[in-house]
């Protein structure tokens, strides 16, 4: 009889509790029982969940956000009036338009016509293009400026040469500074060669580089124009004229 009332008071108890773990299906505890840190997420108002787009007019709503860069020759108008870097170029653009048939300049195509970049974004251009062949005008600076060392490579080689220049006198000091003109013309036609052989349309193209009037008489006035001076003198003494008289 006692056992009896044992097992009947087991069960009763067993009813009054509540329920272990042991005793419910998982998925049952998983809905009752939950830690506190793995309390259920609050659902968040649709505004929320709304993905915000960037709102495009009617105009450009077939436009990409971002184009893709170009590079294009995109010369000013033929009216606009060209900006010179140097008086020496603006002479070489006068004596060019009067002496070479259908010479036109047109900036990046005729004009300062680019063939390369630095890793600054220094834009190198070459002065002219002339029936298909590059021309620079370039006097060679033996003088210092704020920009660097004229022609020369660094400032050890310009101080060499003005210790040398000084040092020398007559037949010499001349001698000495014609050399020393012709290594730096030859090491300027090598670096602007250099450039162009970089380049997809100019590398095969030929260059000519001029550093004193009589050198753009012989080689390309007389090259590639008509009715020009017949001597180089009386083109010198054009190219003095056209110097004065610009502002």
């Amino acid at each position: 009889m006692v056992s009896v009332l044992a097992v009947f008071e087991e069960q009763r108890l067993k009813e009054e509790s509540p329920a272990t773990f042991a005793d419910e299906p998982f998925a049952e505890r998983r809905e009752t029982e939950l830690p506190l840190h793995f309390d259920r997420p609050t659902r968040l108002p649709r505004r929320h969940l709304r993905k915000k787009f960037r709102k495009l007019t009617s105009a450009n709503r077939d436009k990409p956000l971002q184009r893709e860069a170009r590079f294009e020759l995109t010369p000013p108008p033929r009216g606009a009036e060209p900006e010179f870097c140097s008086r020496s170029e603006a002479i070489c653009a006068e004596l060019l338009r009067r002496f070479v048939p259908a010479f036109e300049l047109r900036k990046g195509l005729t004009f300062q016509v680019a063939i390369g970049s630095d890793g600054r974004g220094n834009t190198y251009s070459v002065d002219f293009l002339v029936d298909g062949v590059l021309l620079e005008y370039h006097p060679v600076r033996f003088y210092r400026n704020k920009k660097g060392f004229g022609d020369f490579r660094d400032s050890e080689e310009y101080r060499s040469y003005t210790r040398a220049i000084h040092a020398l006198k007559g037949e010499s000091r001349r001698f000495f500074h014609d050399a020393m003109e012709m290594r730096l013309k030859e090491n300027y036609f090598k670096r602007r060669r250099a450039l162009l052989d970089q380049h997809p349309l100019f590398r095969r193209m030929e260059l000519v580089v001029a550093t004193s009037p009589e050198d753009l008489y012989s080689l390309v006035i007389k090259r590639f124009g008509q009715n020009y001076p017949s001597s180089v003198d009386a083109f010198k003494r054009l190219f003095d004229e056209i110097n004065r008289s610009l502002p």
